[in-house]
C-alpha cells in the first residue's frame, strides 16, 4: 500500500468519525490559535509602529548638548562657548549642499493685534526655517498663498504664514489676507509689521489641543504666526552667525540617507569639539529608538507565543489517547489487512499520517482563526481609537501583518506533533499478531 492510498484511508476514517476527529483536533486548534494570535499582534504592533514612523516622518536627525563618556568633572554648566551655534550648522551644511539641510523652530513670545472688529487677539510668534513644513512631522496644509521661502530667511524679509483659525478670528467675512501686511504688538511694545504670504490649516489633534471644542468664545484662541526664523533672530537683537541654539535639527534630501547623515554630523562635530573636556553634541535618532521597541516587542512575543505553544503538548496527548482508542476498535481490520499480506511498515505509516493528517487539519484551522482574530481585534482597535482618540487617528496607520514565519512554524509543529504523538500508537498496531486480532471482539 503506497502513500496515496494511506492518505486516502485516513481522510476516510476521519470522516466517519467527525466529531470524534474534530474533538481531537480542539487542542491542536487552540494552541495553534493562539500562537497565531499573538504572532499577529506583535507583528502588527511593530508594522503600526514602523508604517506610522515613515508616515510621521524620522526623516531628521536632532542635534544636542550632553557630557562626554569620559568627564570626571562635577560641573556642568553651559558657557556661551560650549553651545552650538547656527554658524556651526550652517559650516556644516555648506560641506553637503545637496544633501543636507536645517529644520529650526523657535518661539518668540506672544503678541497682541486687533481684528476687523476691533476686538484684541493675542497670538504666538513662532520663526521658522523654510524647510519646517517640509518635514513629514509637519502635517500642515497651505490652503492659500506659499510658505515661507529660503529667500524669506536669507533676505530676513518681513513676510509672515497665518492660520486658518487666524483668518476666521481677524475677519470673519473672508476678505483676501493675502499680501496684507499685519502690525503685531509684541510683550515689550515693539510694533512689528510682516506681510501675510499664506495661510496654513491647523491638524485635528493642533485643534484639540488649542481647546477649540471647548471655548466659548473664538477670539480667546491664541494661534501661531509663522514669520522667517532669522528674520526674527535680527528683530531680537542677535546676530544669526553668532547666535547659540539648544538643540537643531539635521535633515537629508534624496540623494542622501540616515547613516550618511549622522556620519557627516558626527564626523564634523567630533572635530569642532574635540578640544572640549566636558560637552559634546549627540545625535538622536528616532528610528534607533524604534527598533529598541521592536526588540522588547520581539522578546515578548516570543515568550508568549512559547507559554501558548504548550497547549500544543496538550493537544498532542489528545491526538494519542484517540489514536490508541481508534486502534483498539479497528483491531479486527488490522487483522484482516495483515492476513491478506500488509506488513508492519504499512499499518504504521497508515496510523502515523492518520495522526498527521489530524494535526495538519487543525493546525490549519488554528491559523485561519489566528489570523481572524489578529483583524478583529485590529479592527477594535481602529473602531476604539476613532471614538475615544479621534484627533490621533490620522497619525497612526493600524497595519494588521500576520507573520509567514510564525504561520510556517506553527504548521510544522502541528505536524511533528502528530508524528511524534501519532507514532506510538501506530507502532503498536503494527506489532499486533494478526490472530490474535482477527479473534478479537
Amino acid at each position: 500500500m503506497n502513500i496515496l492510498e494511506s492518505i486516502k484511508m485516513a481522510f476516510t476514517s476521519l470522516m466517519i468519525n467527525k466529531m470524534r476527529s474534530f474533538l481531537t483536533m480542539l487542542g491542536i486548534i487552540i494552541g495553534i490559535s493562539a500562537v497565531i494570535t499573538i504572532t499577529t499582534i506583535g507583528n502588527s504592533i511593530q508594522k503600526t509602529l514602523s508604517n506610522t514612523f515613515s508616515t510621521l516622518g524620522s526623516a531628521s536627525l536632532e542635534l544636542y548638548l550632553e557630557i562626554k563618556d569620559d568627564y570626571e568633572g562635577d560641573d556642568y554648566e553651559q558657557d556661551e562657548d560650549d553651545m552650538i551655534k547656527l554658524s556651526m550648522v550652517d559650516e556644516l551644511i555648506s560641506q553637503h549642499p545637496n544633501e543636507l539641510y536645517m529644520s529650526k523652530s523657535e518661539d518668540f513670545g506672544q503678541a497682541h493685534l486687533m481684528n476687523s472688529e476691533n476686538s484684541e487677539l493675542t497670538v504666538n510668534m513662532l520663526g521658522i526655517t523654510d524647510s519646517q513644513f517640509k518635514l513629514p512631522t509637519v502635517r500642515k496644509q497651505i490652503i492659500k498663498g506659499r510658505a515661507i521661502t529660503k529667500t524669506d530667511c536669507e533676505e530676513k524679509k518681513h513676510s509672515c504664514l497665518v492660520t486658518d483659525i487666524f483668518l476666521e478670528q481677524y475677519c470673519k467675512d473672508d476678505e483676501n489676507i493675502i499680501g496684507k501686511t499685519l502690525t503685531f504688538t509684541m510683550e515689550s511694545g515693539e510694533n512689528l509689521h510682516f506681510t501675510v504670504v499664506g495661510v496654513i490649516e491647523y491638524t485635528e489633534l493642533e485643534r484639540n489641543q488649542l481647546g477649540m471644542n471647548k471655548s466659548s468664545n473664538l477670539n480667546d484662541i491664541a494661534t501661531h504666526i509663522y514669520v522667517p526664523y532669522h528674520t526674527m533672530l535680527k528683530l531680537s537683537g542677535k546676530d544669526p552667525s553668532k547666535t547659540s541654539v539648544d538643540w537643531v535639527n539635521i535633515c537629508w534630501t534624496s540623494e542622501c540617507d540616515v547613516e550618511t547623515a549622522k556620519k557627516y554630523c558626527r564626523e564634523y562635530f567630533d572635530k569642532v569639539y574635540a578640544n572640549n573636556d566636558q560637552w559634546q553634541v549627540a545625535i538622536y535618532d528616532p528610528e534607533e529608538q524604534l527598533g529598541m521597541i521592536n526588540t522588547v516587542l520581539n522578546v515578548i512575543t516570543i515568550a508568549i507565543s512559547i507559554i501558548a505553544a504548550i497547549s500544543l503538548i496538550v493537544g498532542g496527548v489528545g491526538v494519542m489517547n484517540i489514536m490508541l482508542v481508534s486502534i483498539l476498535e479497528r483491531t479486527r481490520e488490522i487483522g484482516v489487512r495483515k492476513a491478506m499480506g500488509a506488513l508492519n511498515t504499512d499499518i504504521r505509516r497508515q496510523f502515523v499520517i492518520e495522526a498527521i493528517i489530524i494535526c495538519l487539519i487543525g493546525g490549519l484551522i488554528g491559523v485561519l482563526i489566528g489570523i481572524t482574530n489578529g483583524f478583529l481585534i485590529s479592527a477594535i482597535a481602529k473602531a476604539l481609537m476613532n471614538s475615544m482618540a479621534s484627533q490621533y487617528a490620522e497619525y497612526i496607520t493600524l497595519t494588521v501583518q500576520p507573520s509567514v514565519t510564525a504561520i510556517i512554524v506553527s504548521l510544522g509543529f502541528s505536524m511533528a506533533t502528530g508524528l511524534v504523538f501519532g507514532y506510538y500508537p501506530a507502532e503498536r498496531a503494527a506489532k499486533m499478531n494478526p490472530i490474535d486480532a482477527l479473534r478479537y471482539e
